[in-house]
């Protein structure tokens, strides 16, 4: 199979976040659990929930993943923390194990397909920013703001007072 993508040399930031970045940009508070991996290109997926119960997948792509090695450091060193916790009891499950994260990102849909056939549509929610608590109690903000150029400004406003 060919590969379209640019080499990664190519690729700038403003080219990158304008693939990224299609929907507006907004702040929203997520509980990031331990329940993680990483897809062909490398980035990080992240199973979160917002509003308490919906889950969701977080999306650390491209320049961002390499900032996001604090936050998978800590989920593991929660997750390592709830295991020995629970020895001799139940082992806990991953979605008990939650890091609150606030996080600057937009919403992509994502359309799977089941082993029937019927398509269903998700969320994914690529991250631009996020801030959590560090080791001494300060909030700590990691990555950038989203580059995106004045044409997709204009498009999102747009959009936006259609809707």
């Amino acid at each position: 199979m060919l590969d379209r993508r640019k080499h990664k040399d190519d690729v700038t930031p403003q080219y990158e976040d304008s693939g990224l970045f299609k929907t507006p940009v907004l702040w929203i508070e997520v509980h990031l659990t331990p329940k993680m991996g990483r897809n062909a290109r490398g980035d990080y997926l992240i199973t979160g929930y917002v509003e308490r119960n919906t889950e969701i997948e977080v999306v650390f792509a491209g320049r961002r993943r390499a900032c996001a090695e604090p936050a998978i450091s800590k989920l593991k060193r929660l997750w390592t923390q709830a295991n020995r916790a629970s020895e001799g009891g139940a082992a806990p499950k991953p979605e008990q194990v939650r890091m609150p994260v606030r996080v600057n990102g937009a919403w992509r849909p994502r359309f799977q397909s089941d082993q029937q056939g019927w398509v269903t549509r998700s969320y994914q929610l690529m991250v631009a920013e996020w801030s959590m608590i560090d080791p001494g109690g300060a909030m700590v903000t990691f990555g950038e703001p989203p580059l995106v150029s004045d044409t997709a400004k204009k498009v999102t406003v747009k959009d936006r007072k259609q809707a």
